[in-house]
């Protein structure tokens, strides 16, 4: 299992420093998770993460202690795009997208 780790400040997504997102090898299933760490902005909130594929299709997976599976069908291109959504009462706050480049 391999895990690639984000930071959300706000609305700001971002790659963790020091984690690897080189190597990534399309057709992967089961495998990839994504973790988050979030600011105050997203305390009290549920998450979830919305992947896209490269034609833009949405599937989206609960974020449960901070992590969550990366879904196999967005890792059959050469990228895939994620972000974060977190809601609570009267309140919803999202993420941009980041684009994560795949080989193979």
């Amino acid at each position: 299992m391999r895990t690639l780790r984000f930071e959300v400040n706000g609305q700001k997504l971002t790659c963790a420093p020091g984690c690897d997102f080189s190597g990534l090898v399309r057709g992967t299933e089961g495998y990839l998770r994504a973790a988050f760490s979030t600011d105050g902005a997203w305390s009290g909130c549920k998450k979830a993460a919305a992947f896209y594929t490269v034609t833009g299709k949405e599937y989206a997976r609960p974020v449960i202690d901070g992590e969550c599976e990366i879904p196999s069908q967005v890792l059959t291109g050469k990228v895939f795009g994620v972000r974060l959504v977190g809601m609570r009462t009267d309140y919803k706050i999202t993420t941009n997208i980041i684009y994560i480049e795949q080989e193979g």
